[in-house]
C-alpha cells in the first residue's frame, strides 16, 4: 500500500505600513536562519494505513541553542489522534543548526510546520465516510434544517467520540459545525471550525476554497484577527485575482494596516474553550489582559528569537522590546476562561 508524507513549513506574515515607514517585519541585527540538520519522517500509523485514512497535524515548536526541538504544541488537525501522535513524535526529533545572531547561537522560536500523511490513489480504496458518520452527520444536518440548535449541539458533541477520522469526514464536520456556529452567532467559534479543514487541490474543489477563505478573511477582520486576516488575503489573491471583490478587500487590508499605526486600542475577546490554550499573534508590541473571568495559568510569548513564560494576573501588562519579532501568544487556562488582550498603539 503507497503512503505519502508532506511537510509543509507555514510563513508568518506581518503587517507593514509603508506610509508610516513601520516595518514591524524588521530585524534589528544580523540573524542566520535556522537549518534542518536531521529530520524523521513520522511513521504512518497502522490503523489509519490499512483504512486508506489520511490527515495532517499543525504545531508550533522551538528549535534551541544546540539546534534540539522542544515545546511542541499541536495548534489544528484534522481530527485523527494517532496520525497527531505520530506526526508530533517525528517532529520532537527533529536537529537543526541553530539559529545565529550577532555569531552566537540564539533560540528560534517562531516555528511552524504542517504534516500531512496521505495514501497514493487506488482503485477500492476506501477514503470515504464511514456508515457511523453518516447516519450521525445526516442528523446533525436535519436538526440544524429544523432550527434544532439544543439538538444539533448535542448530535456534534457525539462527533468527539470518533477518535479516527477520514479526511473527508474531518473536512464535512468542520463544514457542519462551522455552519452551526454561524446559525447561533458565534464567529469565533465559526472560524475556529473553518481553520481545521483542509484545502484539495482538485479544480472541482476551486470554488469551495473560495467560499471558505472568503469566510475566514470576514471573519478575522471582525475578529481583529489581524495578521491571520493578511495570510488569507495573500491566498485569495493568488488563486482568486480577477475576482472583482478582491478591490474591496483590498481596501479593507490598507484600512487594517493604517488602524495598526494609529493611536487607537486594538481590543480582542478571547475564550479557552476546549483546546486548553488560546492562541494570538501579534501586531503590536505592547498589551494587556484584563476582564479575565476565569482562571489563566500561564501565558507563553514566542518571538523569532525569544521566548518567555509569564504567569498572569488580571489587567497585567506587557511590553516587548523592538527587537523581538513575529510574537505570537499562547495563553493556557481552565476551559470557558474568558478575557480580553488589548494590543495598545506604537509609542514613538
Amino acid at each position: 500500500m503507497n503512503k505519502t508524507l508532506f511537510i509543509i513549513f507555514l510563513p508568518i506574515l506581518l503587517l507593514c505600513n509603508s506610509v508610516n515607514a513601520i516595518e514591524i517585519s524588521r530585524h534589528l541585527s544580523t540573524t542566520t536562519e535556522p537549518t534542518p540538520t536531521f529530520r524523521v519522517d513520522p511513521k504512518y500509523p497502522k490503523n489509519a494505513a490499512r483504512n486508506s485514512r489520511e490527515g495532517w497535524a499543525r504545531f508550533s515548536f522551538i528549535i534551541e541553542k544546540d539546534g534540539s526541538v522542544s515545546n511542541v504544541i499541536t495548534k489544528e488537525t484534522s481530527g485523527s489522534e494517532d496520525i497527531t501522535l505520530a506526526a508530533k513524535k517525528a517532529v520532537m526529533q527533529w536537529k537543526y543548526q541553530p539559529a545565529m545572531e550577532d555569531g552566537e547561537p540564539i533560540q528560534q522560536c517562531a516555528n511552524s510546520v504542517q504534516l500531512s500523511f496521505k495514501m497514493n490513489k487506488q482503485k477500492n480504496s476506501a477514503t470515504g465516510a464511514t456508515r457511523r458518520f453518516q447516519h450521525l452527520y445526516s442528523k446533525t444536518k436535519a436538526a440544524l434544517a429544523e432550527n434544532n440548535y439544543v439538538e444539533a449541539k448535542e448530535l456534534l458533541n457525539k462527533f468527539k467520540k470518533i477518535k479516527h477520522m477520514h479526511l473527508s469526514e474531518n473536512n464535512f464536520l468542520q463544514l457542519l459545525s462551522a455552519q452551526y456556529a454561524s446559525e447561533i452567532g458565534d464567529p469565533a467559534l465559526q472560524l475556529s471550525h473553518l481553520n481545521k479543514i483542509s484545502f484539495s487541490a482538485e479544480p472541482e474543489s476551486h470554488q469551495q476554497v473560495l467560499s471558505i477563505l472568503k469566510q475566514k478573511f470576514i471573519l478575522e477582520i471582525k475578529l481583529n484577527q489581524l495578521k491571520p486576516a493578511y495570510n488569507t488575503f495573500k491566498r485569495l489573491e493568488k488563486i482568486a485575482a480577477d475576482e472583482p471583490y478582491l478591490a474591496d478587500y483590498q481596501a479593507l487590508i490598507k484600512r487594517v494596516d493604517e488602524f495598526v499605526n494609529s493611536d487607537k486600542e486594538l481590543v480582542i475577546t478571547a475564550d479557552i474553550r476546549q483546546d486548553d490554550y488560546w492562541y494570538y499573534a501579534l501586531v503590536r508590541n505592547e498589551f494587556t489582559l484584563t476582564n479575565i473571568t476565569g482562571k489563566l495559568t500561564k501565558m507563553d510569548i514566542r518571538c523569532a528569537n525569544k521566548r518567555h513564560v509569564y504567569t498572569i494576573e488580571n489587567n497585567n501588562t506587557w511590553k516587548l522590546p523592538d527587537a523581538w519579532q513575529q510574537c505570537n501568544v499562547y495563553i493556557f487556562g481552565q476551559n470557558n476562561t474568558t478575557f480580553n488582550l488589548i494590543e495598545h498603539p506604537f509609542k514613538a
